[in-house]
C-alpha cells in the first residue's frame, strides 16, 4: 500500500494545483468581463483574445488536471444507491475490474490518439486563428498530460482495490463517520445542521429509489 499512498499525495497535490488553477481562471475571467465592460464605454482595450484563450486554456486545465485527483477522491459520479449499499469487498471488486477492464485501457487509447495530434501541432508550432492570441500546442498537450495522471491515479485505485481484498486496506463508510462524528462533542447548531443533511441524504435516496 505505500505505493498507493504515494499515488495518494501525488493527486492531493494536483487538487490543490487544480484550485489555484480555477482561483486563476475566475480572476482572469473577472477581469475579462470588466475589460469588455469598460472597453465599450471608455474606448479602451483591456480585454484581448489572449487573454480569453487564457481563460478557457486554464479551463481545460482544470478539467483534465483535476480528474485525476477527483478519481484519487473516489468522488467520480456513480450510481450511490447502489454501491454504497454493497460490502467492502463487492465494491473493491467493482473497482479493480473497472480499473483493468476499462479505465486503464480507456487511458492507454486516448494516449495513443492524442499524443500524435499534439506532436502534430508542436511541429507545426500551431498558433491561434485570432489577432493576438496564444500557441495552440501547450493546451494540447493537457489532454496526454491529463490521461497519463488519470491513470496514474488509476493504478492508485486498483492498488486500494487489492488491499481491501487482502485486507490491508478499508473503503470509508457513511455509517463509520457517523459513528466517529457521535463520538465528538458538537454544538446544537452542529447537531441541528448534521440531522439536516442526513434527511436530505435520506429524501433523496427515496426519490432516487422512486425515480427507479
Amino acid at each position: 500500500m505505500g505505493l498507493a499512498r504515494g499515488i495518494d499525495r501525488f493527486s492531493h497535490g494536483l487538487g490543490v494545483l487544480t484550485g489555484l488553477l480555477t482561483l486563476l481562471m475566475i480572476g482572469v475571467g473577472l477581469f475579462n468581463v470588466l475589460g469588455r465592460f469598460v472597453d465599450r464605454y471608455a474606448g479602451t482595450a483591456l480585454s484581448s483574445n489572449s487573454l480569453l484563450e487564457a481563460q478557457w486554456y486554464l479551463f481545460s486545465a482544470v478539467f483534465l488536471i483535476g480528474g485525476a485527483y477527483v478519481l484519487s477522491r473516489d468522488e467520480h459520479v456513480r450510481v450511490d444507491l447502489l454501491y454504497s449499499r454493497l460490502t467492502q469487498r463487492a465494491r473493491a471488486w467493482i473497482n479493480l475490474l473497472g480499473t483493468l477492464l476499462f479505465l486503464l485501457p480507456f487511458c492507454v487509447l486516448m494516449l495513443n490518439v492524442s499524443w500524435p495530434w499534439f506532436l502534430l501541432s508542436y511541429r507545426g508550432n500551431e498558433g491561434s486563428p485570432d489577432p493576438g492570441g496564444l500557441l495552440r500546442w501547450p493546451v494540447k498537450l493537457l489532454v496526454p498530460l491529463g490521461f497519463v495522471l488519470l491513470l496514474i491515479a488509476g493504478v492508485g485505485m486498483g492498488l486500494r482495490a487489492l488491499g481491501v481484498l487482502s485486507g490491508h486496506h478499508r473503503y470509508e463508510d457513511h455509517d463509520e463517520v457517523q459513528a466517529a462524528l457521535a463520538d465528538v462533542e458538537l454544538s446544537d447548531e452542529e447537531r441541528r445542521a448534521l440531522d439536516e443533511l442526513e434527511l436530505a441524504r435520506a429524501e433523496a435516496q427515496r426519490r432516487d429509489a422512486g425515480g427507479n
